[in-house]
């Protein structure tokens, strides 16, 4: 005799058009919820062991700064599957691929202090878990963000572009703590976004979005505490 998993409330409802999870069945939401945050720390330990073997191997960290064409491939790689990643979001296990590869092409070499590293580690990991928190207990409407949170994100595209002519230890200490503010509003409004507009069979986009906010975050705060060091 077969059980059903989730209640008679029938799940195809859930799956309608138009349908997020905060609509959906309990089950479902806490089914969602336990997909994204699985996929997000698998993409974690992945970032962080092949960051590892670039910090680590010398062998591989002599190749990568002999060849900046493989950083920019990668780059290009990343915004490719991006784009593979929006198409084929909902057809499984199509999804799971790409978003293995792009995690892996994704994960960020950097060569500062290990100390350095750690502290910036320590700091991310406090702050996600500080504003998912805030976020899930907030009553309040966190989607009108979105629209401040990109503007801000071109003038910080710009700006690093100005950078390039402009540069100084004083300007990468004010964009980076400026980037670093705008990826705790892009966690705080992705959290959200993910419980209150998203559709139940859409987790892979929601660990890729907080994903990308989580390693953008630690970039920036690794970059202000460098900047903090040399003053």
């Amino acid at each position: 005799m077969s059980t059903e998993k989730y209640p008679k409330s029938s799940i195809e409802d859930d799956f309608n058009y138009g349908t997020n999870v905060a609509t959906a069945s309990i089950q479902i939401r806490m089914d969602f919820l336990r997909k994204v945050y699985t996929l997000l720390s698998l993409q974690i330990i992945l970032t962080t062991a092949t960051s590892a073997l670039f910090m680590f191997s010398q062998s591989i960290k002599d190749f990568v700064h002999g060849s900046p064409a493989v950083v920019l491939v990668s780059a290009l790689l990343s915004l490719v599957l991006l784009l593979a990643l929006a198409v084929y979001r909902h057809q499984h296990p199509v999804n799971l691929y790409l978003l293995l590869v792009f995690t892996c092409l994704f994960s960020t070499v950097t060569f500062y202090e290990y100390s350095t590293i750690l502290q910036a580690l320590f700091l991310t990991c406090a702050v996600f878990t500080g504003l998912t928190a805030y976020t899930f207990q907030s009553k309040r409407d966190l989607s009108k963000m979105g629209a401040w949170l990109f503007a801000c994100l071109w003038i910080l595209v710009i700006a690093g572009f100005m950078r390039f002519f402009f540069n100084s230890d004083s300007t990468e200490l004010v964009l980076s703590g400026a980037g670093a503010l705008v990826f705790c509003g892009f966690i705080i409004y992705d959290t959200s976004l993910l419980m209150k507009q998203l559709s139940p069979e859409e987790h892979i986009l929601a660990s890729i979005n907080l994903y990308l906010d989580i390693v953008n975050l630690f970039l920036h705060i690794l970059r202000v505490l460098d900047s903090l060091k040399k003053h």
